[in-house]
C-alpha cells in the first residue's frame, strides 16, 4: 500500500465536490456543515467506493451507516447492492436525503445513534463517523457485537487503536480494542478530501471483532477497570496506579515484570493474566 494520502479530486470545483449543484442539495436544504455535530463532508466519491470495496460488502447484506451526511457513502453502499440502516442527526439534511434516495434500499433513522436504544440487526458497519464522539460510538458498536466495522476516523486517533506496547500511542483504548478485535489499517485520507477542510488527516480502519482474549477473562468489568486505572497516570508505575486493588509483587515477579514497570510496558495477555490474578 502506498504511503501517500488519498486526496480529493482537484479537477472539480468545491461546490461540485460538495454537491450543491447536483440533485441532492436544492436551495431549500443548502446548509453549511455544523460544528456542533462535528460535521465535515467527504467530497471524493472514489474514497467512498474504496471504503466499500475494502470492507468486503456483499450484495444483500444489511449495513449500518452512522452519519449519512449528504449521502456520498450511502450511494456507494447502495451501488454495491447492500441494504442500509443509516443514521443522521442533522434535521437540515433530512429532506435532501429522503429526496435523493427515495424508493431505494435504505432506512433512514433521523436520530442520534448514541441515544437510539432499539435493537437492530446488521451484518457490518461502514461509516465516516463524527470524530468528536469516536470512542462512545466505537464502544457501542462493540456492545452490539457487529462482526465487521469499517470506519473513517482521525488519523492520530486511529493510531491509538492499533498501537503496540512501549509506544507513545499505546493507551487504555489500545488495550480495550485489542481485547475485542483485530484492527487492520486500510488507507489514509488527506484532509483536502473533505468540506470544510478539517485540521487533521484521516484513516480508514477495518475492525474485526473476535472473542479470542475475552474468552480467557474471568471478570470483564474488572479487567476494563484495571486497564483504565493502569493508564490513569502514565508517569506512575503500575504498582502505584493499582495500589488500591492488591499487592502486585508476587504477580510481577512471577511474570518477569519489573516493579518499576508502567502500564505501556504490558501486553494484552499481561493485562488478562493480571485481571484473572486479582479476581477474588
Amino acid at each position: 500500500m502506498s504511503g501517500k494520502l488519498l486526496r480529493g479530486f482537484k479537477s472539480h470545483s468545491l461546490r461540485q465536490h460538495w454537491g450543491l449543484k447536483g440533485p441532492f442539495f436544492d436551495r431549500s436544504v443548502e446548509k453549511l456543515p455544523k460544528k456542533r455535530f462535528g460535521q465535515v463532508f467527504l467530497t471524493d466519491p472514489y474514497i467512498a467506493r474504496r471504503m466499500v470495496e475494502e470492507s468486503d460488502v456483499s450484495q444483500g447484506e444489511t449495513i449500518l451507516e452512522i452519519g449519512a451526511g449528504k449521502g456520498i457513502l450511502t450511494e456507494a453502499l447502495l451501488e454495491k447492492g447492500a441494504n442500509l440502516i443509516s443514521f443522521e442527526i442533522d434535521r437540515d439534511l433530512f429532506e435532501g436525503l429522503k429526496k435523493k434516495f427515495n424508493g431505494q434500499r435504505v432506512k433512514f433513522i433521523f436520530q442520534d445513534f448514541l441515544s437510539f436504544n432499539e435493537r437492530i440487526k446488521v451484518d457490518k458497519c461502514v461509516s465516516n463517523i463524527p470524530y468528536n464522539i469516536s470512542t462512545p460510538i466505537l464502544k457501542k458498536l462493540f456492545k452490539m457485537q457487529i462482526p465487521s466495522i469499517t470506519i473513517m476516523i482521525q488519523r492520530e486517533y486511529a493510531q491509538r487503536l492499533f498501537a503496540k506496547p512501549r509506544t507513545k500511542a499505546y493507551s487504555s483504548l489500545s488495550v480495550f480494542v485489542a481485547l475485542r478485535a483485530d484492527v487492520k489499517k486500510l488507507f489514509d485520507v488527506d484532509r483536502n478530501a473533505f468540506f470544510p477542510i478539517p485540521n487533521v488527516d484521516s484513516t480508514v480502519l477495518k475492525i474485526t471483532q473476535t472473542n479470542r482474549w475475552l474468552s480467557l477473562v474471568k471478570d470483564e468489568k474488572l479487567l476494563d477497570k484495571i486497564v483504565r486505572l493502569s493508564f490513569s497516570h502514565r508517569r506512575k508505575t503500575l504498582k502505584n496506579n493499582l495500589k488500591g486493588l492488591n499487592d502486585l509483587t508476587y504477580f510481577l515477579k512471577k511474570n518477569g515484570i519489573s516493579e518499576k514497570a508502567r502500564a505501556e510496558e504490558l501486553s494484552v495477555d499481561n493485562f488478562v493474566e493480571l485481571s484473572n490474578f486479582l479476581v477474588r
